[in-house]
């Protein structure tokens, strides 16, 4: 064979190549699981979350059952303001939380977030979230400081515009059955009149247990900073998802 025969031929064989790259489903590359605790040499979840967040250009849609990391908030604020559209979706249990350190819903909305409260009659329980309309995130890593350092989670990150699109259907199905996060709580929020007598002093829920107590309660104030979440009436808090302590005067 002479060199322009040979040339031709390792010509074909690229093209050939290229062509069977392109035709060849998506490769493991285009697939990460990070756990937490981090494996060893693997990717860590948070780090995960945040670094998608940093390199979004046209969009971060999240549908979150819990969202209370700072470092994540801080991500997607600053997302929107460079021009990100970025949007959310949250459970109602969201509703009620007004400590500053971790109130990262109301901080997402002070900062033109739109937060959406979805109104499923359970709960949203997704952990969701697709970056550019091109890469979902998801797993059962919550966005809160318990699956950042306390529990055993997954996270996957996909790769995958087909994908991608039948999760942003599924966003924008949720989106359209949601509220708006002041509507939401303003629902959730009756006048303490309407509150059951025994608990008409300022409510407090643990986030673990799903139970509220009000003052004279025996574990009123014990319970722990990271899971104390603070309603205006007892029926706020059921309207959060919680149920009253049966040991209470």
């Amino acid at each position: 064979m002479n060199p322009g025969n040979k040339s031709k031929a390792r010509l074909l064989a690229l093209a050939f190549s290229a062509a069977l790259l392109a035709a060849t489903p998506a490769s493991a590359q285009q697939i990460q699981a990070c756990f937490s605790p981090p494996l060893p040499g693997r990717c860590d979840p948070l780090a995960t979350v945040v670094q998608a967040i940093d390199g979004a250009r046209k969009s971060v849609l999240v549908q979150m059952y819990a969202l209370t990391s700072r470092r994540i908030a801080s991500a997607l604020v600053k997302a929107k303001r460079r021009g990100v559209d970025v949007r959310t979706i949250v459970d109602r249990r969201q509703l009620g939380e007004d400590r500053s350190d971790t109130n990262a819903v109301a901080r997402l909305a002070s900062s033109g977030v739109p937060v959406l409260v979805d109104t499923v009659p359970g709960l949203m329980h997704n952990k969701i979230m697709i970056v550019d309309g091109a890469t979902v995130i998801t797993g059962s890593f919550n966005y809160t400081w318990s699956a950042e350092h306390r529990n055993a989670e997954n996270l996957l990150v996909i790769y995958d515009p087909k994908l991608a699109a039948d999760y942003t259907q599924n966003w924008n199905t949720r989106a359209a059955g949601s509220r708006p996060l002041a509507a939401a709580a303003e629902g959730a929020s009756p006048s303490t009149q309407a509150a059951p007598k025994a608990a008409a002093g300022p409510i407090a829920g643990n986030r673990r247990s799903m139970i509220y107590e009000w003052p004279g309660c025996p574990y009123y104030d014990k319970i722990a900073t990271r899971n104390r979440v603070s309603f205006p009436s007892a029926r706020a808090a059921e309207a959060a998802g919680y149920r009253p302590a049966k040991n209470c005067p």
